[in-house]
Parts: C-alpha cells; sequence; structure tokens
C-alpha cells in the first residue's frame, strides 16, 4: 500500500479533550499525558501506517493500541502488584517495544539494564530496584536462572525472537554459528540453555510463563485500554548510564521526560517522512534506543524496523536487506562498515539519515564514513547527534547542518526546548570558537539519580533564573554557525611536567583520512617515577595488513607517539558493539616503537616499574593482524 509522503514536522494532531497542559519547562508546554496517549494523538489520522515491521510482520498505528492492550490485561492477569518494578531485558523486538507501553499504561515502573549489567550484578539491578517480575529473551536467562530466588523474583515471562516472524522466517534465528565470539557465547551455548530448562523445573517460587501465553490471555480480556490525565511527575523509568565512564548509575525518568522529548521536536522539519522506517539497533535498555529512536520517532509517524541481533560485523549488508531510512548506531558500527567496503552500488539508496551519537567522531572517520556511505548507493552525507541520556538523550543534532560543508561537527541543540552552553572552571561563559565545558540544559532531562543525592547534585544545578542545567562532562567548542562541536571527555587529560593539561582527544581529532587506520584510540601509561608515556591504540586499513611496521614508523612519527599496538577491530564491552574503551586503557602490553632502519622495540607499560623492552626485527612485526601467535625474536 503507498503511504503518502507527508513530511513528519506537518503530521496532523488530534489531542484528548481531556489533553490539558500541566508544566511548561524551556517555552516547551507538556500535556498531562501518557508517553502512550501523546503518541497516539500524533498518529490517531495514519492508521494503516506501519508502527512496527518485524521481519514482514507489520503492526500499524491502528492496530498498536489494541495490541498493548492485550500485552496490559495479560501481565495484569499474573497479580503483578502496582508498586512492582518491571525488569525488561530483551534484545531489540516487537515485544520490548511494546512492553515499554505496557509497563507504562499500568503505573508500573520500567527497569532496563542491559544484559551484561544483569549477568554480573543480578541482585542490584533486581531486588535492590524493587522488582520482582522479569521479562526477558529465552537466550539470556541460563546466565541467571540462578539468581531468581535468592533475590526475590516471582514472575519470569519469556519472550522468543521466532515468536514475531511470519511462518516463512521462523527458522531464521536457527543457524547463528556466523555469529561473533561475544554473541555466540550469548545465543548458541546450547549446553547451558539445556541446563537452565532443568532448573526451571526444580523450581517452586517462580513463575515461568512464555509472552505467548500471557498475550493469549490479554485477548481473552476485553477490557480496554486506559487513556486518560496522568500524573506526570510520578517515575515511570529506571535506566542506566554505559558504565564507559565509570560504575553505571541509575537515572530515574518521570512521565514529563518522554512528553517533553516529543513536544520540543513539534514543528522541527527533521527532514524526513511519515512511514519511513527506521532501522531500529540500539537496544531499549538504553534510554537513547527507547525514547529517541522509538518514542520519538513513533510520535513522527514512523516505522520500527527491529533488529535483536546487534552484530556490527553485518550492520552494512543488514541496513541494505532491510531498505530502512534513517538509521542511528554507535560510529563504531559505521568504521566496521568502512572495513567491509563494497556491499553493493545500490545497497544504500534507501538510506536517507545514516547517524551515530554516543562517541565523538575525528573528521578523517566522517571522511572515511561518507566514503562507504556514497559507494554503496547512499546519497547524503552521515550525521552525528550528541547527548547524555541524563539530559535526555540527543541534544545536540546535525539535523540542519549544511551537507555541503559539515565535518564532524555535533549539529545544533533543537530549538526551543534545548539551550546548550561553553563554561570555563568557574562556570563564566566563553567565546564561540574556545573550548569549555558542556553545560545542557534540556526538557526532556531525567529527574535525578536512584537514591544517589550526591551524584545528583554534581550533575545538575539550577542557575539564578530558575533554569535547570545538566553537566554533561564533555569538552565542547561553540562554532561561529551555531553547532557544536563534543571533543571528549574532560577527565580525558593529565597535567604534564611543565604543569600543561594535555587532552588526549587532541591527537584522536588530528587523525587524517589518509592515514594507514580506520580508527583509534589514544591512551597514557604511567610508570613508577610519574613518567607519562602517550599510546596509540589502532585498527589499520585493509591495504595496511601485513604492513604493520610501517604504521608503527609513521604514526608515532607523525603524532609524536611513545608507541602502538596494532589490533584487528576493538573488542565490544557489551553486546551494543561500543569500544570496551576500560579494556584499552588498561592493555598495557604489546606495543611497538621504531628503534633504527631495521629493528623496534617491543613494549610492556606497567605502573610499579619503568617500561620493559626489548628489541625485535622489523619482519617480526610486519604481520601481527594475521598472526595466530606473535613470536618475537629476540
Amino acid at each position: 500500500m503507498e503511504i503518502e509522503k507527508i513530511p513528519t514536522h506537518e503530521l496532523k494532531r488530534e489531542l484528548p479533550s481531556w489533553a490539558k497542559v500541566v508544566k511548561t519547562i524551556n517555552n516547551i508546554d507538556i500535556y498531562n499525558m501518557s508517553v502512550l496517549d501523546n503518541i497516539i494523538s500524533w498518529t490517531k489520522n495514519i492508521p494503516n501506517v506501519p508502527a512496527i515491521d518485524y521481519y514482514g510482520n507489520v503492526i500499524t498505528f491502528g492496530e498498536l493500541p489494541e495490541r498493548i492492550r492485550e500485552y496490559v490485561n495479560g501481565l495484569k492477569s499474573v497479580g503483578i502488584s502496582n508498586d512492582d518494578v518491571i525488569t525488561l531485558c530483551m534484545p531489540v523486538s516487537t515485544e520490548n517495544n511494546l512492553s515499554l507501553f505496557a509497563v507504562n499504561n499500568m503505573g508500573n515502573i520500567q527497569n532496563s539494564p542491559n544484559f551484561l549489567f544483569l549477568r554480573n550484578d543480578f541482585k542490584t539491578y533486581t531486588e535492590m530496584k524493587g522488582s520482582k517480575t522479569l521479562i526477558i529473551l529465552d537466550a539470556y536467562l541460563p546466565f541467571v536462572i540462578d539468581y531468581l530466588e535468592p533475590c526475590g523474583i516471582k514472575n519470569v515471562i519469556i519472550t522468543d525472537l521466532n515468536d514475531y516472524l511470519p511462518e516463512d522466517k521462523k527458522g531464521k534465528f536457527l543457524d547463528l554459528s556466523s555469529l561473533p565470539p561475544k554473541l555466540k557465547e550469548i545465543f548458541c551455548d546450547f549446553e547451558k540453555q539445556r541446563d537452565a530448562i532443568k532448573k526451571m523445573g526444580k523450581m517452586r517460587n517462580v513463575n515461568f510463563i512464555k509472552m505467548q501465553e500471557i498475550i493469549e490471555v490479554g485477548k481473552k480480556d476485553k477490557t480496554p485500554l486506559a487513556s486518560g490525565p496522568v500524573d506526570i511527575d510520578r517515575d515511570v523509568s529506571y535506566s542506566y548510564t554505559s558504565g564507559t565512564t565509570g560504575a553505571p548509575k541509575c537515572i530515574v525518568f518521570k512521565e514529563s521526560s518522554a512528553n517533553a522529548l516529543i513536544e520540543l521536536h513539534k514543528g522541527v522539519n527533521t527532514k524526513d517522512f511519515v512511514g519511513e522506517r527506521c532501522f531500529q539497533v540500539i537496544p531499549l535498555t538504553h534510554a537513547t534506543g527507547e525514547r529517541f529512536c522509538g518514542y520519538l520517532q513513533l510520535a513522527r509517524g514512523k516505522t520500527m524496523v527491529p533488529q535483536p541481533i546487534y552484530n556490527k560485523d553485518t550492520f552494512g549488508k543488514d541496513l541494505a536487506e532491510s531498505k530502512c531510512n534513517w538509521i542511528t548506531a554507535a560510529p563504531s558500527f559505521y568504521t566496521a562498515g568502512v572495513a567491509q567496503g563494497l556491499i553493493a552500488p545500490n545497497a544504500f539508496e534507501n538510506v536517507t539519515r545514516p547517524s551515530s551519537g554516543g562517541e565523538p567522531v575525528t573528521k578523517s572517520n566522517v571522511k572515511l564514513i561518507d566514503e562507504w556511505l556514497k559507494m554503496n548507493g547512499c546519497k547524503v552525507r552521515f550525521s552525528i547527534g550528541g547527548g547524555a541520556a541524563e539530559d535526555g538523550s540527543s541534544t545536540i543534532c546535525s539535523y540542519f547542518m549544511d551537507e555541503k560543508t559539515k565535518t564532524n561537527e555535533t549539529g545544533h541543540p533543537v530549538e526551543p526546548g534545548i539551550i546548550a552552553k561553553i563554561v570555563d572552571k568557574d562556570g563564566n561563559l566563553v567565546k564561540d570558537g574556545e573550548r569549555g565545558f558542556l553545560h545542557v540544559s534540556s526538557a526532556a532531562a531525567a529527574d535525578r539519580y536512584l537514591d544517589n543525592p550526591e551524584a545528583t547534585a554534581k550533575r545538575w544545578y539550577y542557575d539564578k533564573n530558575g533554569t535547570r542545567w545538566g553537566v554533561t562532562g564533555d569538552i565542547a567548542v561553540k562554532n561561529k554557525d551555531g553547532s557544536y562541536n563534543i571533543l571528549g571527555r574532560a577527565d580525558d587529560s593529565f597535567v604534564d611536567e611543565n604543569g600543561n593539561t594535555i587532552y588526549l582527544f587532541d591527537i584522536e581529532y588530528s587523525l587524517e583520512a589518509e592515514d594507514p587506520i580506520i580508527e583509534w584510540e589514544i591512551s597514557r601509561f604511567q610508570d613508577i617515577n610519574g613518567k607519562n608515556y602517550i599510546v596509540g591504540q589502532v585498527v589499520p586499513k585493509n591495504e595496511f595488513i601485513g604492513r604493520e611496521d610501517e604504521i608503527v614508523e609513521f604514526l608515532c612519527k607523525k603524532y609524536n607517539l611513545d608507541a602502538i599496538k596494532i589490533y584487528s577491530k576493538f573488542e565490544s564491552s557489551e553486546v551494543t558493539g561500543k569500544r570496551d574503551f576500560k579494556k584499552l586503557k588498561a592493555d598495557n602490553i604489546d606495543y611497538y616503537a621504531p628503534l633504527d632502519e631495521n629493528r623496534f622495540y617491543h613494549i610492556n607499560y606497567y605502573s610499579d616499574r619503568e617500561p620493559e623492552k626489548t628489541i625485535v626485527l622489523k619482519e617480526d612485526i610486519k604481520n601481527i593482524v594475521n598472526a595466530d601467535e606473535i613470536k618475537i625474536r629476540r
């Protein structure tokens, strides 16, 4: 069915009769509606447009409320109490999208830890949050099965990636042998899965239910879906910081936050159209995935295309097969795509908004990514967004950048609901073009960190005019055209022997597209004497694999680095595909530095002694990437 091409900012809204403005933040009016009622008010007049398309199984906007009603009534049938915090731990899927709305409609708090957090510290992310109900993917269950009873879980509702697949695609996830090791560990440990089934049969205090059974009960219960005024100051969601810049913190969102995110985009021309397909790949366990990539896009009449297997090694191929228009993914997915090269000359002919967020991107990366997109048929340039979960996710976006001139600018604040400023260490505004600390005021910001008033007080403050500001922890620059560049984290720095503050991201940003590597991380080691060593951790371009000696010589000389370590690719810290920054910063062995024309130093760095150096020949490091084992001649 052909969908009328309506720009999203021209979508006609139909507010319910009871809706009224109950709060205004940064000139953004917020209604007394749940996020579901808000989305329905925008999409009521486009009932035939797909809201979710899971490999061909479509739920339209007209059908969406009924599907959510089935979830709500089914979940209520298992006796979930009003004060239960419901933990959701699923990959991006139809079930995850619908569960978010169902839990919100029931008036419960949804708790969304990512899978690795839950697996590694189940008690913190369930019992200590007051959660007795867990909705979880079947493949994840074996990793937490032993913690259910000790942590007081009463209901475990199990989802399956195959349940919503059309009949002709039911076998899609049977063979996952080609997955990367970290994903294979989760999805392909069949012995662990069999053991979990045996353990389930012996548990008497936990109620195990399949989601499909919940839905069938919900279909039979004809109780209508609740709709009406809500308390927008109620807590509705627990999300978590990524943990890449410190221990994960629990972020508390109130009902007003997601509503504000939708309202502040009202009338904003984001250069997209109703019915465009969104490659939904950032897990909904992240606030960006749930709110910016989910709620906001649905409110603008766009179609969610869930991608449950979050695999950057097949990112380009998956994107091409999805025929999606709009995509937000971690920058590492795009750089992985650069390494994959040409998929097909028309692979990305449907892509109209390729974007990323979450990590700064160098100018060289932008150039390489743009070239990759173009060679695969994309007619627009790569866009960069920025914004912490605490500030309502995407606070600075490149919707409005000049396609011909932009490089790695993060973009502009979405006016009028988001304000940004750059200040010095004393809180004074700095001039355009000068670097400083990025503070953001967003109507969609979170309320607080759960049970952490000290961290909350450091993260947010009110100025003399009553405006609430968020301290992002980022160093940034405001450009003359009103756009911003987020350069890196303020704590990604050190003071040298002359008392100067050295920012490691300055070196990262200087990488040029013509250099022999795709991406890099700059790290620092300090020895027992307090001497600092600045090193590069790099992933080479394909044409330089086998020429690692040239890479080491070139980068050490050009960027004045002490040593280089070469990786075939950066490991991921979680199933989201983000770089494991903690592991990189701790990776202190197997670095190389030029000694003379034919020899190199092999270096290991330690904090309790001086670096350990041995001399190796040039031939020993020529093919590190492809070597099964690095053998060093001393």
